[in-house]
C-alpha cells in the first residue's frame, strides 16, 4: 500500500463500542484516514452515529456499503455471533478488517478467517486491546528484560458486583455466543499470555454460573460501571428473562512451558468490585494495575514502583485507550509496514482457549488442546 495514501475506513455496527472507541480512535489519526460510512441494521442508529461524527454516508446493509464505498479498512463492531460473517464479507470485498473480540466464537472459524486473509493479502486485526494499556506494556517490557525470571504463575480477576451490559445483545447466547468470559475474560487471558511471552495452552478447566441475572432483582445499576464509561447511544430495551449466558466465569489454563493462569470474572456476583493481575516468576513478582515489582535488594524483600510519566500514557484520558493504540498500530502497519502488536497465532491461541473453556464448563471436565486444535 502507498505509504502516502489516505485510508478509507467504514464501520459495521453503530453501537457503544463503535461510538466510544473505534470512531474516536480513527478521528484521532486525522488526515491519515477518511471515515467514509457507517452501517447498522437499525437505521436510526446508523443515521445518528453518522450525524454525530460528520460521517458522510450511512447504510442499513453492510454489503451495500462495501459495494458503494470500497473501503480499505473496515471495523466490525457487531454482536459476537456475526463477527465471522461480517469480517469475511468485508474481506471478500477487498478490505482489511479490525474486528472486535472475539473475532469468532470457535477456533475453526478463527482459523478460516486468518487463512482467507493470508491467501488474499489482507490483514485481520483482532481488538485484543487490554495489552495496549500502559501497565501491560510495561509488564511485557519488564518480563522481556528478565526482571521476573521464568514466569510460572499468573492470576487475573475482573469482578463487577453489578455490571451487566444491558445494551446490545451481550446477554443472549444466540447473538453473543457466550457471556462474561467472551466479554471480559478474553481480555484477561490475552493480556496474561502476552506478558508471559505467548505460551500455547495445553488444557483449560472452566466453570460458569447464571443465577442472579435471571432472578428478576430490582437492584439499581450504573451504565458506566457496566462497561460503558461514556454512556450508550440508542440504548435498546433490556429483559432479564432473555438472559441465557454466563454471568460468572472462573478457571485455570495450563501452558506448554509448564506455567498456569488462574482467572475469575463476573458481570454480577455478591462480591466486591475487583480488578487486577499478578505474575509470579523465579526472580520476582508483579502486581497490576499498581505496577508494583516484588523483588529483593541484598538480603531484603523490596517492593519497587517506578515513576511513569504522562508522556508514556498518551491516551490515558480516553474512554477506551487501548483502541487508540490498536487503530494507530493498524494504520501504521498498513501505511508503514510497522509490525503488528497482535499476531494471528496469538488470537488463534486465545480463541482456542475460549472454545475449550466453554466445552469444559459444559462437560464438567478439563479439555485438552488437541481436542480443539487437533494433534
Amino acid at each position: 500500500m502507498d505509504t502516502n495514501s489516505r485510508l478509507k475506513v467504514a464501520i459495521i455496527g453503530s453501537g457503544m463500542i463503535a461510538n466510544t472507541a473505534h470512531i474516536p480512535a480513527y478521528l484521532n489519526l486525522g488526515k491519515r484516514v477518511h471515515l467514509c460510512a457507517v452501517s447498522d441494521l437499525r437505521a436510526d442508529s446508523a443515521r445518528e452515529t453518522a450525524e454525530r461524527f460528520s460521517i458522510p454516508r450511512w447504510y442499513t446493509e453492510a454489503e451495500d456499503m462495501l459495494v458503494k464505498e470500497k473501503p480499505d479498512l473496515v471495523s466490525v463492531c457487531t454482536s459476537n455471533a456475526s463477527h465471522k460473517a461480517m469480517a469475511m464479507l468485508a474481506m471478500r470485498h477487498g478490505a482489511h478488517v479490525a474486528c472486535e473480540k472475539p473475532v469468532a466464537l470457535n477456533y475453526d472459524d478463527t482459523r478460516e478467517l486468518y487463512a482467507y486473509a493470508r491467501k488474499h493479502g489482507l490483514v485481520l486485526f483482532a481488538c485484543q486491546v487490554l495489552r495496549y494499556n500502559t501497565e501491560y506494556q510495561l509488564a511485557h517490557e519488564w518480563a522481556q528484560e528478565g526482571r521476573l525470571g521464568d514466569i510460572y504463575f499468573s492470576e487475573s480477576v475482573l469482578i463487577r458486583r453489578r455490571g451487566i451490559p444491558k445494551w446490545g445483545a451481550f446477554h443472549k447466547k444466540e447473538t453473543n455466543g457466550g457471556g462474561v468470559f467472551c466479554d471480559l475474560g478474553v481480555h484477561l487471558v490475552d493480556a496474561a499470555l502476552w506478558v508471559m511471552g505467548g505460551p500455547k495452552f495445553t488444557s483449560v478447566s472452566g466453570v460458569t454460573s447464571s443465577i442472579i441475572a435471571r432472578s428478576g432483582e430490582k437492584i439499581l445499576t450504573s451504565v458506566p460501571e457496566s462497561g460503558a464509561p461514556a454512556g450508550v447511544p440508542n440504548m435498546p430495551p433490556y429483559s432479564a428473562s432473555a438472559f441465557d449466558v454466563d454471568e460468572f466465569a472462573a478457571g485455570m489454563i495450563r501452558l506448554d512451558n509448564g506455567a498456569s493462569i488462574h482467572f475469575k470474572t463476573s458481570w454480577v456476583i455478591n462480591l466486591p468490585n475487583e480488578y487486577g493481575m499478578t505474575f509470579a516468576g523465579s526472580l520476582g513478582g508483579l502486581v497490576l494495575p499498581e505496577m508494583t515489582l516484588l523483588t529483593t535488594m541484598g538480603r531484603y524483600q523490596a517492593d519497587v514502583r517506578p515513576r511513569v510519566f504522562s508522556e508514556e500514557r498518551p491516551y490515558a484520558n480516553e474512554v477506551f485507550p487501548g483502541h487508540f493504540f490498536l487503530m494507530e498500530n493498524a494504520v501504521d502497519h498498513l501505511q508503514k509496514a510497522t509490525p503488528l502488536m497482535v499476531q494471528p497465532e496469538e488470537t488463534l491461541n486465545v480463541t482456542a482457549i475460549i472454545d475449550g473453556f466453554y466445552r469444559s464448563a459444559e462437560l464438567g471436565r478439563e479439555v485438552f488442546a488437541d481436542e480443539i486444535v487437533g494433534k
